[in-house]
């Protein structure tokens, strides 16, 4: 991939701070780097803006279980929202007449399947089986799905976040907890899925950015994590200081390099040379056979 290179449109102003209403199409449309863009920027700038900025990006549909993940989301930080938002539709198959005349008598809600259904409250009900996680779901003052902006002191960059829960402790603290779905929540393998998915940057740019644009302590971040299978397993684990370290300077280097790219207009791919690569050190260097013994097999 090359570099990509021009002038980029203005970035839209956007007020700095914290807002529990703006919808959820309306905070991904809106300005700034978010996690996700990281996510980007770490696999090259060429990435970010062939997906968050070049006019002729194709739209992103959401993947099942980005929906499932909604579902649970819904499902277990605001279940009363659930039945404002979505409906169990007959168990057919979706390409079934029975199920798009449904759909049809259903406006302003999305249809969905009575598994999917079920799958969701489970989690939600594993999810809030965690002693501390209920206390911190069912707290009156805790908010889901807010809404920070802050300006980042080093680069000056705008950038958001958006938790899945916050839960106040004490005068000026906080503690963020995010929801994941999962296909093993014990802790050492959600660890690993934790270090596959760069979990671990979205703990240290939540937990400093929300702290900036709150003026607030956020005193831990915690990984709610509750497996998408019977008997749908939950636990709830956060990265040890040492672990938080590694993640800051990483956090650092993507929104710097972000803060680069915005800067100059030119967003690099992978490389523009031919470049030497190793074989990964799981691969077995096998001795190669004579080949005399080589013929004689033939």
């Amino acid at each position: 991939m090359t570099d990509v290179e021009l002038v980029e449109r203005p970035q839209q102003a956007h007020r700095a701070g914290v807002f529990y209403d703006i919808p959820i199409e309306e905070y991904h449309a809106s300005p700034g780097i978010s996690c996700s863009g990281l996510h980007d920027i770490a696999k090259s700038p060429a990435h970010y803006y062939s997906r968050h900025r070049d006019p002729k990006r194709p739209p992103r549909e959401p993947t099942a279980g980005q929906f499932a993940g909604t579902l649970a989301h819904c499902a277990t930080l605001e279940p009363t929202e659930f039945p404002k938002r979505f409906i169990v539709g007959p168990d057919v198959n979706r390409n079934a007449k029975e199920w798009k005349t449904f759909v049809v008598d259903h406006p302003g809600l999305v249809a969905i399947k009575p598994d999917e259904y079920e799958t969701a409250m489970r989690q939600a009900e594993s999810a809030r089986r965690l002693p501390e996680v209920r206390e911190a779901f069912e707290s009156y003052s805790g908010r889901a799905e807010v809404s920070a902006f802050w300006i980042d002191p080093p680069t000056g960059v705008l950038a958001r976040c958006r938790p899945d829960w916050v839960y106040p402790v004490g005068t000026r603290g906080v503690v963020l907890l995010d929801l994941k779905t999962t296909g093993d929540a014990s802790p050492e393998a959600f660890a690993r899925e934790i270090a596959r998915r760069r979990y671990h940057v979205q703990d240290r740019m939540y937990s400093t950015g929300y702290a900036t644009a709150a003026e607030v302590t956020v005193h831990a971040f915690v990984f709610v994590c509750v497996e998408g299978e019977w008997p749908y397993a939950a636990c709830a684990v956060m990265l040890d200081e040492e672990s938080r370290t590694a993640a800051w300077h990483t956090y650092r280097r993507d929104i710097e390099t972000y803060a680069h790219c915005e800067r100059t207009s030119i967003w690099p791919g992978y490389s523009n040379a031919i470049e030497l690569v190793t074989l990964p050190g799981w691969v077995p260097f096998m001795r190669a056979e004579p080949a005399s013994l080589a013929l004689e097999m033939e």
